[in-house]
């Protein structure tokens, strides 16, 4: 487990050393992070990975098994939900349906005997907020599945809640929707400023929304970072596999692994990288993005002189898939294979066909290197 990334002064929601169980399994094992104040933090990872469990722990509706959970400096870990600071949206959205879209948003305030102005003049705005200020007076049943989640999101945030929490908001809404959703969805969180923590197995969505990724497996946290930093630098094979498409080759470590100046050999593929932490002759997974692969072109200035680069090699293409704006093309080199990402135009200008011959490259820092064998080895 990873220490908590930020100091205890400045942070608005503190989790320490939660764990959930449900009888003999483990949900949540010893977990600790904590959030800014105003930050767009997403639970990410594959179903079943305690993300959903973890954002129920903080809302009061699991209560942890050991562990405490802080908000704005007061420790909430044994307080009912109705007694935490906090706004939620559901997956379902969870809209009463013999509402109105008015009464909907209206719910919370009503049953705090606001005044029947002040209940308006909040609906009102908070209608004008999302971008549906005409729509007060249907039912949820007459409005589209992007609209029924932006009521809901409306109904949230409709007490000033100092934490909003997401559960899987878009995942019920098809791709064009969510797209668009999720930049509404960010814009509002900036311009209220409320924290917010969102739970996704999306990792497009993550990687889009928010300011910091909490990637988890199996109960515990992987990393924790912006966005970036998980994409460029997965702390762990899992990280790796998980977020984006990688290349992963059985190697072994060659040359001066101690002083960092080795490389790797995966078959009869030579390649440069930081070997620091290694030692010559240890077996490890090689990760590359694809990319990351470089084609080579002697014959004109870009690619001048870069024949006998570092990391340089002869690849046979084995298939061409169209993608939109890039090609993915399968490269095979002395018994290994290699994914790379390509775009049209530099395809065409290589000449990248089925059966082709091409020089590529893998720069020296495109290689990361882990212990053990690769996923599904």
């Amino acid at each position: 487990m990873p220490p908590p990334d930020s100091p205890s002064n400045g942070s608005y929601l503190r989790v320490r050393r939660l764990t959930k169980k449900f009888g003999e399994f483990t949900a949540l094992a010893d977990i600790s992070l904590d959030v800014q104040e105003g930050e767009f933090v997403c639970f990410l990872g594959p179903s079943g990975c305690g993300k959903t469990t973890l954002l129920r722990a903080i809302a009061g509706l699991d209560i942890q098994t050991a562990g405490s959970v802080e908000q704005a400096g007061a420790d909430i870990s044994a307080l009912p939900p109705s007694e935490r600071d906090f706004g939620i949206v559901f997956q379902s959205y969870a809209l009463f349906p013999n509402m109105t879209v008015a009464r909907n948003v209206a719910y919370g305030l009503e049953s705090l005997k606001r005044s029947r102005g002040e209940v308006q003049n909040r609906v009102r705005e908070l209608l004008e907020l999302v971008g549906l200020p005409d729509q007060g007076d249907k039912y949820p049943a007459q409005l589209s599945g992007g609209q029924q989640q932006r009521i809901a999101l409306a109904r949230a945030i409709a007490m000033s809640p100092g934490l909003l929490l997401l559960d899987e908001p878009l995942s019920a809404l098809d791709a064009k929707v969510r797209a668009r959703l999720r930049y509404e969805v960010k814009s509002l969180q900036r311009r209220l400023g409320v924290t917010t923590i969102m739970v996704t197995h999306d990792q497009e969505e993550a990687l889009t929304m928010a300011d910091r990724i909490v990637v988890m497996n199996h109960g515990v946290i992987e990393q924790i970072g912006a966005p970036a930093e998980i994409y460029r630098e997965p702390a762990s094979v899992f990280v790796a596999d998980f977020i984006g498409t990688m290349n992963f080759l059985a190697a072994e470590i060659a040359g001066d692994a101690g002083a960092g100046d080795g490389g790797i050999r995966a078959g009869g593929l030579a390649l440069a990288c930081d070997t620091s932490g290694h030692s010559e002759g240890e077996r490890v997974t090689a990760a590359i993005r694809p990319e990351d692969i470089v084609l080579l072109d002697s014959g004109n200035a870009e690619g001048a002189g870069n024949e006998n680069r570092d990391g340089a090699f002869d690849a046979t293409v084995g298939y061409v898939e169209f993608l939109g704006s890039f090609a993915r093309v399968e490269l095979g080199c002395d018994g290994v294979r290699l994914l790379m990402d390509v775009s049209i135009g530099r395809a065409q200008h290589f000449g990248v066909t089925e059966g082709s011959t091409v020089r590529a490259a893998v720069p020296r820092e495109a290689v990361r290197i882990y212990a053990g064998a690769p996923p599904d080895a």
